[in-house]
């Protein structure tokens, strides 16, 4: 298994319509038919996040924290974003982490999210803030948004890297994950049995998952270390993807 650290570029090759092909993967970054759509559907609709929000008690405002596997262009974050502002009460905070061994030049992220103007608001604010980024910086990096509203931390390092870091301060704290990386065939080191624990280590009983992949060794995995799976329909033409649940007995630790 590939453990080192080294980080590299996303290397993008871009097809007719403009949309980004990591050269390193052989993967397209999302699918053809609507990449917006696909993540509203597979990461928001998949954790329920719409209802979830909206159900956030004024009277107790908290954290409520993502962490997703595979940053690429900031799509999902971007769609998370969105749909916060909409429905989460304005005194809770979300804390939005990401991973990407491989990231996106700014120039990149910027062209890719491009494709969509109704993001416009989003992706302007994030292409802004990701210059800031080191992306040579194997640490946790960190941007606030929305006068603090919004945290973003990235790490440009390996998954398994990566998750130990964020399980050393946010152990039982993650409230729903977007497994986003390649496709296993193309990127297994994104869907070990490593990464599955260390996601169960950071996860309490009610944690949620989504992902596009509905692969045997992903769901076994994942059930492995207590989470309840689940295939339903998928997004356009891929017949299903996979949610989950944390059903282990741990109660979620608060700042």
């Amino acid at each position: 298994m590939m453990t080192e650290s080294v980080n590299q570029r996303a290397v993008i090759k871009w097809d007719a319509q403009g949309r980004p092909h990591s050269t390193f993967f052989d993967d397209k970054y999302f699918c053809q038919e609507n990449g917006l759509l696909e993540s509203e559907y597979i990461f928001c609709g998949g954790n329920n996040l719409e209802q979830r929000w909206a159900n956030l008690s004024e009277a107790q405002p908290g954290i409520f924290t993502i962490v997703e596997t595979g940053f690429g262009t900031g799509l999902n974050f971007c769609c998370a974003w969105k749909l916060w502002q909409t429905h989460a009460p304005k005194n809770w905070r979300l804390h939005y982490l990401s991973l990407d061994q491989f990231p996106l030049k700014v120039e990149d992220l910027a062209k890719a999210l491009n494709l969509w103007p109704e993001l416009k608001l989003y992706a302007d604010q994030l292409v802004e803030n990701y210059e800031s980024f080191n992306l040579s910086n194997q640490q946790i990096q960190s941007v606030s948004l929305e006068g603090g509203q919004i945290k973003l931390s990235l790490i440009f390092d390996h998954v398994l890297k990566a998750l130990e870091r964020f399980k050393i301060q946010y152990s039982k704290q993650i409230d729903a994950w977007f497994l986003d990386g390649f496709a296993p065939a193309k990127n297994p080191q994104m869907w070990t049995n490593e990464v599955f624990a260390l996601m169960a280590a950071l996860s309490y009983s009610g944690t949620t998952l989504s992902t596009f992949t509905v692969a045997g060794l992903v769901r076994r995995g994942l059930n492995a270390q207590g989470f309840s799976t689940e295939k339903i329909k998928g997004f356009g033409q891929k017949r299903q993807m996979l949610i989950g649940m944390l059903k282990e007995d741990k109660v979620k630790e608060t700042l």
